[in-house]
């Protein structure tokens, strides 16, 4: 079956897509992935010509890493402990799916077949 993604030319195992995409996504990628860390960079740290130059990458005072002021939903906690154990929840359910995700990619090696037919779906 075709996907909806890049026309349906991607096909195959997963380990085999990044080969597959065309090079111009590639290019609108990495384009957007720069404008978001320059923003990025704007927000949490201090002018390069406003830093000592015994400071390089002076952060801002107000500046809390990961913390870029985007929160459309209303879901970070107000209270400082239950934002603390809000931040160790996200960091280990990103830990854990990149774990899985390398394991789907393990598996793949080992004998050629997407995730879902490993799964027997």
């Amino acid at each position: 079956s075709k996907t909806f993604l890049f026309n349906g030319e991607v096909t195959g195992p997963a380990i085999t897509h990044l080969a597959q995409v065309n090079p111009i996504f590639w290019l609108i990628l990495g384009a957007g992935i720069a404008k978001a860390e320059t923003q990025r960079a704007q927000i949490g740290w201090v002018e390069p010509k406003d830093v000592p130059f015994d400071q390089p990458g002076l952060l801002r005072d107000a500046y809390v890493p990961g913390d870029l002021g985007f929160d459309p939903l209303g879901l970070k906690p107000t209270d400082a402990d239950e934002l603390a154990v809000m931040q160790t929840k996200e960091l280990q359910n990103g830990r854990l799916a990149m774990l899985a995700a390398a394991g789907f990619l393990a598996q793949e090696l080992v004998n050629g077949q997407g995730i879902l037919q490993n799964l027997g779906l």
